[in-house]
């Protein structure tokens, strides 16, 4: 039974399929990772121009009470849960453009970008690793 080499393995995301990330194929992968997560709905995320949705604040003087997000009085179980939903969203969609980048990205590149928190970040990151590296082949040419 032969197996594929990693340069050929693809991703399914909705309708683009997207290459594993290699020293040659920055532009493909750039290109149709884009694509993908902008077809998700995510590119915002990925752009970083995304709203972060932030925690209702909690009571000083009572951090099991909640209040609302101006703080003038304790926040409704209703608006305590839509925060939760809202958060909830925030978090499954950063997770889902994550997971992308990650699931592509050779381990050596996950090692180096893994930390810096948002996708947003990493997209940067992954694309400064990648700049520098087709920078260097265009001095070999």
């Amino acid at each position: 039974m032969s197996t594929l080499p990693s340069t050929s393995l693809t991703l399914s995301s909705g309708i683009y399929a997207v290459p594993r990330l290699t020293n040659t194929n920055w532009v493909e992968f750039k290109t149709k990772t884009m694509i993908s997560l902008w077809a998700w709905g995510l590119a915002c995320h990925l752009e970083g121009t995304v709203k972060v949705p932030e925690s209702l604040p909690h009571d000083p003087s009572n951090s099991r009470k909640i209040l609302k997000s101006n703080k003038s009085k304790l926040a409704t179980e209703e608006e305590i849960k839509e925060n939760y939903v809202v958060l909830d969203a925030y978090a499954q969609k950063e997770a889902l453009a994550i997971q992308q980048l990650f699931a592509a990205v050779p381990n050596t590149v996950l090692i180096q970008v893994q930390g810096k928190g948002s996708v947003a970040k990493i997209w940067k990151a992954i694309c400064s690793i990648y700049k520098a590296k087709s920078d260097l082949v265009q001095v070999d040419l």
